[in-house]
C-alpha cells in the first residue's frame, strides 16, 4: 500500500537517530544507487547565515523571465512541504514527491537517511524527472558536510557569514567561513555577498583554486536617482540601473546585487539579458520574508531568527514607520542568541506577544518571558498558549493604524501563516 506525503513525512521523522547528521557519506551512496551523483543541467549552489532564500527566489525568477525551466530546492517550508521542490516555479506535486521518495527508499537499503537527505535526493530525482535547465540549491546547513554539496556547483553564491546553529557550527565567523566556502569548486566562480567577509573566505578561495567575486571589491550597490530604482556596479563597467526588487527591505539590494554578479558570470551556460534581470528583479517572490498578509492593522511575518536578521527588521522598521502602535507576535529557540535577536529591534514594540512552540528546541513561556524581563524590556508582555489565541486577541484589540509583526523563528511564521490561511482573520 502506497504512503500519503505526510505518512512519508512522518516516517522520516523518525528513521533516523538525529534530526541533523551533517556529512556526506550516507546520502552519496544512496545517491549513487539511483544514479543522482552527477546531473546533466547547471548547477547553482547558494549558501550564507541569511538571505539564502530571498537570493535563491532572485535568481529563479531571473532565469524563468529569460525562458528557462528552473529546479529550486529550499528549506525549511513554512506552510507546505511541497514548498521546498518548486520546477517552473510551481511547487511540485504529493504524487511526484512520493514517487521520488519511494525511489529513494528502494535505493537505501540498510542505509539510515535523515528528513533533510531524503528531501535532497528528492529534488534532484525530479528536477532529473521534468527535464530542468538549472538546479538552484539552497544549503541546509553550513556548506562542506551539507547533504546539497554532493552536486559540484558550476558556480556558487554565499550570501553572508554570521553566527548561527552554533551547536554544528562553532562561534567563531572565520570557522563558519571555512564551513561555507566548503561549497566551492576549483576552477568555479563563487560570489560573496558579505561587506563584510571572513579572511577565511578569501584563503578557502585561494587554497582550493576559485575565483572569488566580493561585494564591495568586485562590485557594488548604490540607490538610484529615485526610490523604483537602484544602480548596480561590476568592477570598472559603467554603473547599470535596474529596478528595485519586489521583495521588501533595503537589504535585499545586498542579495540582488550577488545574483546579478552570478547571473552575469555565467552567461556562458545560461546567457540573460537586461530585460531578463530588470523583470526577474520586479517578480521575485519568497514566503515569509517581510511578508505582509494583512492590512487594517498590518499583519507582517519575517524570519528573523538570529542577530543579523533581526537587524535587517529593524532597519525595515526604522524606515518605514506607521501611524500607530507596532506589536511583536514573538517567540525562538533555546539555541538561538536570544538577545542578539532582541536588542536590535526593542525599541520599535510598544508589546510582546509570546506564543509556545512546539519542540524540544523550544523554550517554555514561563521561561521566555523571564528571559526578555532580564534583557531590560519595559514594555507590556503577554503570554499565549497557541497561535490561534494569539491572532485573535491582537486583531481584536488593535487599531487599523496599527502593526503585527511576527518574528523570531520559522516555526511563529508558520504558524501565523497557517493560521491566516485557515480564515483566523475572517
Amino acid at each position: 500500500m502506497s504512503r500519503s506525503l505526510t505518512e512519508w513525512l512522518d516516517w522520516q521523522e523518525q528513521l533516523h537517530l538525529s534530526s541533523i547528521d551533517l556529512g556526506l557519506e550516507r546520502v552519496s551512496k544512496v545517491a549513487s544507487n539511483m544514479k543522482l551523483t552527477t546531473l546533466s543541467v547547471p548547477v547553482i549552489t547558494v549558501a550564507g547565515t541569511n538571505g539564502k532564500g530571498s537570493t535563491v527566489a532572485i535568481l529563479d525568477s531571473i532565469y524563468r523571465a529569460a525562458n528557462y525551466k528552473t529546479g529550486c530546492y529550499t528549506s525549511p517550508h513554512l506552510v507546505r512541504y511541497n514548498e521546498r521542490i518548486c520546477l517552473g516555479g510551481t511547487q511540485a506535486v504529493d504524487e511526484d514527491i512520493c514517487e521520488a521518495f519511494e525511489a529513494i527508499d528502494r535505493a537505501r537499503g540498510d542505509i539510515s537517511l535523515t528528513y533533510f537527505e531524503f528531501g535532497t535526493l528528492a529534488a534532484a530525482y525530479l528536477f532529473q524527472k521534468h527535464d530542468v535547465d538549472v538546479a538552484i540549491f539552497e544549503v541546509g546547513l553550513g556548506g562542506r558536510l551539507d547533504a546539497v554539496n554532493l552536486w559540484d556547483a558550476d558556480i556558487a553564491l554565499i550570501t553572508n557569514i554570521d553566527i548561527d546553529h552554533i551547536d554544528w557550527l562553532g562561534d567563531d565567523r572565520e570557522q563558519i567561513g571555512v564551513e561555507k566556502a566548503g561549497i566551492m569548486r576549483k576552477g568555479k566562480t563563487v560570489v560573496c555577498g558579505d561587506i563584510n567577509p571572513t579572511a577565511s573566505m578569501r584563503s578557502e578561495a585561494k587554497r582550493i583554486g576559485a575565483e572569488l567575486l566580493q561585494q564591495g571589491l568586485d562590485f557594488s550597490w548604490s540607490t538610484g536617482p529615485n526610490e523604483n530604482q537602484w544602480i548596480y556596479t561590476y568592477k570598472d563597467n559603467e554603473p547599470v540601473s535596474y529596478s528595485k526588487p519586489s521583495l521588501r527591505g533595503k537589504f535585499q539590494l545586498h542579495n540582488a546585487a550577488a545574483a546579478i554578479t552570478l547571473v552575469d558570470n555565467f552567461q556562458h551556460k545560461l546567457p540573460i539579458s537586461r530585460v531578463d534581470i530588470n523583470q526577474g528583479l520586479t517578480q521575485a517572490a519568497v514566503l515569509g520574508r517581510l511578508q505582509k498578509l494583512a492590512d487594517s492593522p498590518e499583519v507582517l511575518v519575517d524570519v528573523a531568527h538570529n542577530p543579523q536578521s533581526a537587524a535587517a527588521l529593524a532597519e525595515y522598521l526604522s524606515n518605514n514607520p506607521i501611524d500607530g502602535r507596532t506589536v511583536a507576535l514573538f517567540s525562538a529557540l533555546i539555541d538561538k542568541d536570544l538577545e542578539g535577536i532582541v536588542r536590535p529591534v526593542s525599541d520599535y514594540f510598544a508589546e510582546w506577544h509570546i506564543v509556545q512552540l512546539d519542540g524540544s528546541r523550544a523554550y517554555q513561556n514561563d521561561q521566555l518571558l523571564s528571559e526578555l524581563k532580564s534583557l531590560g524590556l519595559q514594555t507590556t508582555l503577554k503570554s499565549h498558549t497557541n497561535f490561534k489565541t494569539a491572532l485573535k486577541s491582537l486583531l481584536n484589540q488593535l487599531k487599523s493604524k496599527d502593526r503585527v509583526v511576527a518574528f523570531g523563528s520559522f516555526l511563529v511564521v508558520s504558524g501565523v501563516m497557517q493560521g491566516f490561511n485557515s480564515g483566523i482573520n475572517e
